[in-house]
């Protein structure tokens, strides 16, 4: 048994004890709070990381064409007068550039047509113009800058002038077409079957540098175009189909052997013959044979019977085109880019 004293000791051991477990109780850190839960789209899945913005697509500049010299726009700072010669009057006349094409558009394209398609006639004319004269073709031929033929350079009929014309020149004046800082070869033809030509299927041999402005681009130009011109058919005795290849054997051989880009004929012949479906259009007859976007030949009993499309050359303008695009509110500077890819139009005088 314990005394009085030990009985006091362990009591005072007690309470010693219980006081310390009471100010621990109240000194020590509280247990950490659980962290709030995520909601699962941020537990299960990553946030997306923004998106990297794609570098803008660089539109590619044209090149200058190898062989093609700089056009020297600061000569022509005023408008030229140039020597017109009439061929079918045997004379020379000088005129105003710009009085000229009057006449050139009046008979190019019907006086009566949409502004739109007149203004980009316009341009065409004067940039072949001035090509003729920076070439010297018609000084070589006549001793003058331009010339009334078709067959030289453009056609020319001033009794046709109307106001709708004057107008299209006048708010067109001294635009011409660039390439690259080059004149462009601004060939135009009627209706191109509604896909442009390229150098390679009707020019292959008359231009000599590359002309990346002329793609086969396809436009509406069926839509007012006369049915005759759209398509045609035409009979054509074999032994003349033959002449025309330079092919003395059967002319049942005589094939379409190539086709260009727009599908035009690249070449024609039979055995170890042939020539350029242009060539071959030529001889021919331009009337006859209306384009080389020819969809079907065949021979039968000595003839060939060739089915096409469009009438003329197919190069650049396409003028029942335009008169579409010009129809449906399109403006001159459109239609032009349209038919000349790449190029830009600069003004040269007031």
């Amino acid at each position: 048994m314990l005394d009085k004293q030990q009985s006091r000791y362990v009591i005072y051991l007690i309470i010693a004890v219980l006081i310390i477990a009471g100010v621990y109780a109240v000194l020590r850190p509280p247990a950490p709070k659980p962290l709030p839960e995520q909601p699962e789209s941020a537990q299960e899945k990553e946030m997306p990381m923004p998106a990297v913005p794609k570098p803008p697509v660089k539109q590619e500049q044209p090149q200058p064409i190898p062989g093609v010299p700089k056009f020297n726009a600061a000569k022509y700072a005023r408008e030229p007068v140039v020597k017109v010669a009439y061929v079918q009057k045997s004379r020379i006349e000088s005129m105003p550039l710009e009085k000229y094409l009057e006449g050139v558009i009046a008979q190019e394209m019907e006086p009566h047509w949409p502004l739109e398609a007149l203004k980009a006639q316009a341009v065409v004319a004067r940039t072949l113009s001035l090509s003729a004269m920076e070439a010297g073709t018609i000084r070589r031929l006549r001793n003058a800058d331009v010339s009334t033929s078709k067959d030289e350079l453009q056609a020319y009929a001033p009794e046709k002038v109307n106001a709708a014309v004057r107008q299209a020149v006048r708010e067109t004046r001294g635009q011409v077409l660039l390439y690259a800082g080059s004149l462009v070869n601004a060939i135009y033809s009627s209706c191109n079957g509604q896909i442009g030509a390229t150098r390679e299927e009707s020019f292959p041999r008359e231009i000599e540098h590359p002309t990346p402005y002329f793609q086969p681009v396809k436009d509406n130009c069926f839509e007012y175009a006369p049915e005759n011109i759209r398509s045609w058919t035409v009979k054509v005795p074999g032994r003349e189909v033959a002449a025309a290849v330079g092919y003395s054997g059967d002319p049942a051989n005589i094939k379409i052997l190539e086709k260009g880009p727009s599908g035009r004929i690249l070449y024609i012949g039979a055995g170890n013959q042939k020539v350029y479906g242009a060539e071959f259009r030529k001889s021919i007859g331009y009337e006859r044979l209306k384009s080389t976007l020819i969809t079907d030949m065949s021979y039968a009993g000595g003839m060939f019977t060739f089915k096409g499309l469009g009438w003329g050359n197919g190069v650049g303008l396409c003028q029942w085109g335009a008169y579409t695009d010009a129809k449906q509110g399109k403006k001159a500077a459109e239609i032009l880019k349209h038919y000349y890819q790449g190029v830009e139009i600069k003004k040269l005088w007031q």
